[in-house]
């Protein structure tokens, strides 16, 4: 809900010029708190619920849960205070070494699970991305003593952070929760199928990143290779596919339709996040997507809003931790995926006016503040429906 509420705010800027905080200033803090403060978080919560079941072992995940908050509120208000510099910078460090302590955690509570199921592969794959991404951070520390912050370097390192972190550790994850969720209903996937969609999905991943550099001159051999990634890639979720919603576990069929569409609707988010990946790999049709800002947030809030949250809140739904059955939840995810898919069309505008050279949309700003105001108030109903629900089932 703050996160909603920093970007209606930052969408307010261009309607109703206010010189009230630094724009670029509460853009880190609204980034890196959207992603941190609520992703992170959620996926912290649903795994240590879903694997650690012994109350002695919860104990350190509580209080390392907590250290985390700090340096979580730590970065909301240094980055909106004074951007990149010491206090922000310190508490961005703090969360890295929180992060290094849950992957040690879990690995060591997981380590002595005795059947490797499928959906445990994805989340050692997500751990193993998001230690992969903290690289990142620690590489722009280098940078920045060499003396090349603006250069393409520089900018490369922080796709590498961005790359790791949404596209591996936050989908790794959320995808083995939803295997997880089936699992706890018996669900019994095909091994051959399983393990396809797993190594592939995983080993394009790693060479992905090379679609996050596509807007650098590079050498033809790595534009070939992100044009075979982005469509090996789509293969892999072919096979995901099969495992989700073909003939293996009905999920069309399952009674609880809150939690099902909700799912539904991330997984049609990441059918066309992968198939945006492939046409901006694809010569001069994807230029677009490194020269529009505007496209660049529409690619990232599809992964954030429409993959991640969607699906994060459909699987706490499914296990009954927020009150889906109540009018809150339903209207506000109505609400919020309404407002966020019209949103969509309009980031990517841009883009059809470049391509099909079509004349801009009038009112731009306002719309998107609006559409903006939508999320956020879908968001706040969500938000009231969670306080509803205070006894979950375990």
């Amino acid at each position: 809900m703050i996160v909603a509420a920093i970007g209606a705010f930052l969408r307010m800027k261009f309607v109703f010029p206010i010189e009230l905080l630094n724009f670029e200033n509460t853009l880190h803090s609204h980034s890196h708190f959207a992603i941190l403060g609520w992703l992170y978080n959620a996926l912290y919560i649903a795994i240590v619920y879903t694997y650690v079941k012994d109350p002695a072992k919860q104990k350190k995940y509580n209080l390392l849960f907590w250290i985390t908050q700090v340096s979580i509120i730590g970065m909301l208000f240094t980055f909106a205070w004074q951007g990149y510099a010491a206090y922000s910078i310190t508490f961005s460090t703090m969360h890295i070494f929180c992060s290094y302590a849950f992957i040690f955690f879990v690995l060591k509570d997981i380590s002595g699970i005795q059947h490797e199921t499928l959906s445990l592969k994805f989340i050692y794959g997500a751990l193993f991305f998001l230690f992969l991404s903290s690289l990142g951070p620690w590489g722009l520390v280098v940078v920045v003593i060499q003396g090349s912050t603006g250069t393409d370097l520089y900018k490369q390192v922080i796709y590498f952070y961005l790359h790791f972190q949404y596209n591996g550790w936050f989908i790794f994850a959320l995808i083995g929760l939803w295997l997880k969720y089936y699992e706890a209903k018996g669900a019994k996937f095909n091994e051959r199928t399983a393990s396809s969609a797993f190594n592939i999905l995983f080993y394009t991943n790693v060479a992905a990143y090379t679609l996050s550099l596509l807007g650098f001159k590079l050498p033809a051999y790595v534009y070939w290779l992100a044009i075979l990634t982005a469509f090996v890639q789509l293969v892999g979720l072919r096979y995901l596919y099969k495992l989700l919603f073909a003939n293996e576990i009905k999920v069309f069929h399952d009674k609880n339709t809150i939690t099902h569409s909700l799912f539904r609707f991330s997984f049609l988010a990441l059918f066309i996040k992968y198939l945006l990946q492939l046409v901006s790999a694809l010569p001069n049709i994807g230029d677009v997507a490194f020269l529009s800002r505007e496209v660049t947030i529409g690619f990232i809030h599809l992964v954030m809003l429409g993959v991640i949250s969607s699906g994060m809140l459909g699987w706490f739904s499914g296990f009954d931790l927020i009150a889906a059955g109540s009018k809150w939840f339903k209207y506000g995810m109505v609400l919020f995926l309404i407002t966020f898919a019209l949103s969509e069309v309009l980031l990517f505008y841009p883009a059809l006016v470049i391509w099909f050279k079509i004349s801009g949309i009038s009112n731009y700003a306002m719309y998107m503040f609006v559409l903006s105001g939508g999320m956020l108030a879908g968001t706040i109903a969500v938000f009231i429906s969670s306080l509803k629900k205070t006894s979950p089932h375990c």
